[in-house]
């Protein structure tokens, strides 16, 4: 394995380039781009580390015994050398190795490396080390894909890891390829040359590892429920620490009931700001005190905010309990036999996709949007078609302005956004378009489904205008 410094030293100069400016005095451009090249530099150090690190494994391993490297050198484990080395944590130096090996097992950084591309989100050929070329079965295709994305930069190594890390003990087979392979391109920068950040990455690996195996990702639910608890703790100065481990469900309508609330009150703050000074997080526990003390006395009235949570599937995976689904609030997919459970319960709603619905479009005979148009927005958006906020934070906004463009109240002038990103993008100038386009994999006569959100941005952020694609159809893949 040839150890890849080039990348270091391009990276380096860039940033070298502007020894001695005054970061408080560059241009808003020239700080962005600094930001990029900085993060470029460490992208690149991370992937020589990561090489490093897995060489280090590699000499001390089980078998050598005390003579391995890592015992000679006093310690118990490669990720102890590793973290003492970085200043990191063992679990941070266990990631560097297991990225390392996959470039290792790839052949980056020796002679035909690449043979496997990601061609339109699909992984096809093999690899080449030595001169000998190596067939490679379905996940071998994907790793090596894999490995020529963060040893070319276009990933970052915890997005590597993560990446790996799912793939354990998935069938070997071109639908497992294929769903990550298409996970692994949306994960890459795009045409304007942003990536998604590690959370967005886990969403994907999420979704393409439940798709993958259905089976497998319900045993797993069955685990976490297993491993559920809460408890109360006295701290030493008089307060008491609550601690909580849910499952994803489970914690769907707490997260409701939680963010309708906070939401209720921002809104009353922004009529009269100096009504309610608590943080969102005093919102959050002064909620939780007041649901249990209604429990104490359910003849109280509550705050009268409603919430719901709405669980969606398709009419086969409804009918077969076989597949999956998703929750409003809940990052990861959700097995279609625990949401036929969870619809079952009276406060829960079940989205039917391909099913019936009431009416989505009104014109200009009502200002604000319905029940149904939110809940079809929600199928369409996901949550904020921005920042992809959970839905209980958002509320539906006309595209064309209502007084100000004479908007209709219908899907294809509406929008999910939460408080934030609505003022920011209204007040940056950012245009919002609603484009035709089956998204999600909707079935073919649902109408809420055949859309996509895309934002261009003004000139003053992006001179080419080059339009960014929002809503579910940014993280989602389809089976």
């Amino acid at each position: 394995m040839t150890l890849m410094t080039g990348p270091v030293r391009i990276a380096a100069a860039a940033v070298c380039a502007r020894d001695g400016a005054d970061v408080a005095g560059l241009a808003r451009a020239e700080l962005l781009e600094l930001s990029r090249d900085l993060a470029g530099l460490r992208r690149a150090v991370d992937v020589s580390l990561a090489q490093v690190a897995a060489e280090i494994d590699r000499r001390s391993t089980a078998d050598a015994g005390v003579s391995g490297l890592a015992a000679r050198e006093g310690f118990r484990s490669t990720g102890e050398l590793i973290a003492r080395a970085t200043g990191g944590s063992v679990a941070d130096a266990r990631r560097l190795v297991a990225v390392g090996s996959l470039i290792a097992d790839a052949g980056a950084g020796d002679s035909g490396f690449g043979g496997a591309a990601l061609v339109d989100g699909a992984v096809t050929g093999g690899v080449v080390t030595g001169g000998v070329a190596r067939v490679l079965s379905p996940l071998g295709q994907l790793r090596a894909a894999i490995a020529s994305a963060v040893a070319e930069r276009e990933i970052s190594v915890d997005a590597a890891a993560a990446f790996t890390a799912a793939l354990a003990g998935l069938p070997d087979t071109d639908v497992t390829r294929d769903l990550f392979a298409r996970a692994l391109a949306k994960a890459k920068p795009s045409g304007i040359g942003e990536g998604l950040a590690l959370h967005e990455v886990r969403k994907l690996v999420w979704r393409a590892q439940a798709l993958a195996d259905p089976a497998a990702w319900e045993v797993r639910e069955e685990r976490q429920y297993g491993e559920r608890y809460a408890g109360l703790r006295d701290d030493a100065d008089g307060m008491v620490t609550l601690t909580a481990r849910l499952t994803p469900l489970d914690a769907a309508p707490v997260r409701a009931v939680l963010d309708a609330n906070v939401r209720w009150a921002m809104q009353q703050r922004r009529d009269d700001p100096g009504s309610d000074t608590r943080t969102p997080m005093q919102m959050r526990a002064d909620i939780l005190v007041s649901l249990c003390r209604h429990a104490l006395d359910c003849d109280q009235p509550t705050s009268g905010v409603k919430t719901t949570v709405v669980v969606r599937m398709t009419r086969a995976e409804l009918a077969a309990g076989l597949g999956v689904g998703e929750a409003d609030g809940v990052a990861q997919p959700l097995s279609a036999s625990s949401l036929r459970r969870a619809a079952a319960d009276a406060e829960v709603i079940p989205a039917v996709l391909g099913g019936d619905s009431g009416v989505l479009d009104w014109g200009r005979a009502r200002r604000l949007f319905t029940a149904s148009q939110r809940l079809a927005l929600v199928e369409r958006d996901g949550g904020c078609a921005w920042c992809n906020a959970p839905p209980s934070w958002c509320e539906a906004h006309h595209i064309r302005w209502w007084e100000r463009d004479a908007g209709p109240t219908d899907l294809s002038n509406g929008v999910l956004l939460c408080a934030r990103c609505h003022h920011r993008i209204h007040r940056d100038g950012w245009e919002i378009e609603v484009r035709p386009g089956l998204a999600g994999g909707g079935e073919a006569g649902d109408a809420s489904q055949r859309a996509v959100v895309w934002f261009t941005a003004p000139r003053s952020v992006d001179p080419a205008r080059t339009p960014r694609m929002g809503g579910r159809e940014r993280y989602d893949i389809a089976a």
